[in-house]
């Protein structure tokens, strides 16, 4: 049982508590407790007493697995001064490293073949058997070589002839602290050049000691050794590249058993943009993006979708409509998460990231009802996903010898490029779709390998040998997997009109629901029906096809007064579900509305006391005048003369009209 660190193997060194305690100096006691607070990578074991505690080697601290090994060479050592001389030379033979012993062979060799030869017979053996070995310069000797040789092996026995390369191995010029300080500059994220570590060592150096020169300095390369004597490569490059970078080049690595797979169980997807330039239809020039799905077990490509925009969810859900409409649905998907990816212009000069994001709640919802489980990979750890392998494979077979190709970065752009660009050599999009497709159909799946799953098969070929059962599903039972290829539009008289198609989409159901934005799913390879979503819940309305309200202005032949005649009926269609939604079984009287209206009224009053709190007579003008009046009425002393009618003139009659005065004598 592991307690700390998953990543032991079984070929580390464990040991037990005592023997860390011994190493260490520390009580049984606190090794424990190093090993239950995770300090030291540890696992238990069952023994004797119950279950104990061994430590991992690597885990202790650097002096304590020198003592270790030095403690451990010293018991080897002493056990060969029990042994006689034989069994000393044939072990210090076997403890020898293979380049140490191929001198040792050498001469071995040739002791045998000139045993009783000196002198000139042994310089004219020798000038022979260096001819006979021309072609292996290390079986080549000469004379004073061989006699020396003989000395040695006389005094020294085998270990005298054994080379004594790197026998100065771990002695360096390269003082601790100057290596110490070396090492903190070099061993940094960024990888900065030996080079620039050794100047600011020389600086270092000099400000403990202004003797020090460039001259009596050790050089960048014996600080290199230094380095490689203390830190293991693997280190070296987790700490100048990153863990990512460790991961992929030198950590352990999961070997995948495919054979409990089934083929079209597991899909697995990715995006990549492609490194060739096309010309789309306004006259500009891009580089394609393809989002494909490829089958885990045998690695065919079972859909894919070549899309000038950057990826987005859309892509991963139509090339997953493609690829089930053909092959049926998987039980299980393998798919990214917020992973970045590098969208560069033709030019190369400009660098976006775009970041492709699943909304994994969404996509488990849409997966789960089709009956497909979804699972989201390591952004960026190509070796979770081998479609990511893929798209190396695909530019080298088929964009490397396309016009238009720009290579993976700037070293590698064809200085032709932009020439093919500005000419026009360049494929159109379309063209570029097609050609794609074939490659795909006729050559990447169709090509052999010898992996391990494949075993000298093409993709094609495990894909009808292994896959047994097609779980076949509905095109309408997709239809959330489709692209959305509209803006936001709204619902018009006549449907809903698509401007780019120059189309009208229509179905009965929106008669009832005119004036609602919308936007539109199609499956890109039959625009003739989509399905129609509110813009504003996501809710599916109902599927239309293309309808047009057209008609002839004249219709004369037969042909055209069917058409007049469909038009017309669609429109009666029409008028008739319009008028069934307002149309009502029994109407409220004037009354019975009045009384309704007056009940809903009562709802909203509030009882309130119609009688004042305070009563006030106000005494106006008219009140005295009306007093006065009864006062005189009661004392009959009331003034009548209101009630005489007017006294009237009596008028002048004249005889002739010359006797009217005129008006200046009625004024004088």
């Amino acid at each position: 049982m592991f307690l700390n660190n998953s990543l032991s193997t079984q070929n580390d060194t464990w040991l037990t508590v005592r023997e860390v305690a011994g190493l260490t100096g520390l009580p049984s006691r606190t090794v424990c407790y190093h090993c239950k607070s995770g300090r030291y990578d540890a696992r238990l074991v069952k023994g004797a007493g119950g279950e104990q505690y061994q430590i991992n080697l690597s885990s202790l601290p650097p002096e304590t697995r020198a003592k270790y090994f030095s403690s451990k060479f010293q018991s080897q050592d002493n056990e060969l001064l029990n042994c006689d001389e034989t069994e000393v030379e044939a072990e210090l033979y076997a403890r020898a490293p293979e380049w140490a012993r191929k001198r040792a062979d050498k001469y071995l060799t040739l002791f045998r073949a000139t045993e009783g030869l000196k002198g000139s017979a042994l310089r004219n053996f020798l000038i022979q058997w260096n001819k006979e070995h021309e072609n292996t310069p290390d079986l080549q000797t000469s004379y004073p070589c061989l006699t020396g040789a003989r000395k040695t092996y006389k005094k020294h026995g085998i270990s005298g002839l054994l080379a004594q390369y790197g026998k100065n191995k771990g002695v360096s010029s390269v003082k601790k602290e100057w290596g110490e300080y070396y090492k903190a500059v070099y061993l940094k994220e960024g990888a900065p050049s030996a080079q620039s570590c050794w100047y600011y060592t020389l600086g270092y150096a000099r400000s403990l000691d202004p003797s020090i020169t460039k001259d009596n300095f050790p050089g960048v390369k014996a600080f290199l050794r230094w380095i490689d004597n203390e830190v293991p490569e693997q280190a070296q490059h987790y700490a100048r590249y990153g863990a990512a970078s460790h991961n992929r080049k030198y950590a352990p690595y999961v070997d995948r058993d495919y054979a409990h797979v089934a083929a079209g169980a597991v899909w697995v997807s990715d995006h990549a943009q492609i490194d060739v330039a096309v010309m789309l239809p306004d006259g500009k020039a891009c580089f394609p993006w393809v989002t494909a799905w490829r089958d885990f077990k045998t690695g065919k490509w079972l859909g894919w979708y070549v899309h000038a925009e950057a990826p987005n969810s859309d892509h991963i859900f139509y090339s997953f409509y493609l690829a089930a409409l053909e092959h049926g649905l998987p039980q299980k998907v393998l798919l990214d998460n917020g992973k970045d990816y590098r969208c560069r212009d033709f030019a190369g000069g400009r660098v976006r990231r775009v970041k492709v994001t699943v909304d994994e709640v969404k996509a488990n919802g849409m997966l789960h009802v089709i009956g497909v489980s979804p699972r989201f990979a390591q952004p960026y750890n190509a070796q979770t996903k081998p479609i990511e392998r893929d798209f190396l494979k695909n530019k080298e077979l088929f964009s490397k010898h396309m016009v238009g190709y720009r290579g993976g970065d700037v070293t590698e752009r064809p200085e032709i490029l932009a020439d093919e660009i500005k000419s026009g050599k360049i494929l159109t999009f379309n063209e570029f779709d097609v050609l794609f497709d074939s490659y795909i159909r006729t050559i990447r799946n169709r090509m052999v390998s010898k992996g391990k799953n494949l075993q000298g098969r093409s993709p094609d070929e495990a894909w009808a040998e292994e896959f047994k059962e097609k779980r076949f599903v509905d095109k309408d039972s997709l239809r959330l997997f489709c692209m959305r290829t509209s803006g936001i539009v709204t619902i018009g008289r006549n449907g809903i009109r698509d401007s780019e198609l120059q189309v009208t989409y229509w179905a009965e159901w929106m008669s009832g629901v005119k004036g609602v934005k919308v936007y539109l799913r199609r499956d890109l390879q039959d625009y003739a029906r989509a399905w129609v979503h509110d813009a504003r819940t996501d809710e599916l309305l109902g599927k239309a096809r293309i309808a047009e309200f057209v008609a002839p202005a004249l219709a004369e032949t037969e042909i055209e007064k069917s058409e007049l005649r469909d038009a017309l009926a669609a429109k009666n269609r029409d008028r008739k579900i319009t008028r069934a939604y307002a149309s009502v079984s029994q109407a409220p009287t004037p009354q019975e509305r009045l009384f309704h209206l007056k009940t809903g009224t009562d709802a909203f009053a509030v009882d309130i006391d119609p009688s004042p709190k305070i009563l006030h007579v106000q005494n106006t003008l008219i009140d005295q005048a009306i007093k006065k009046d009864r006062e005189m009425q009661a004392e009959h002393t009331a003034d009548l003369s209101s009630f005489q009618p007017p006294e009237r003139r009596k008028a002048e009659i004249y005889l002739f009209e010359s006797d009217i005065p005129s008006k200046e004598d009625v004024m004088g």
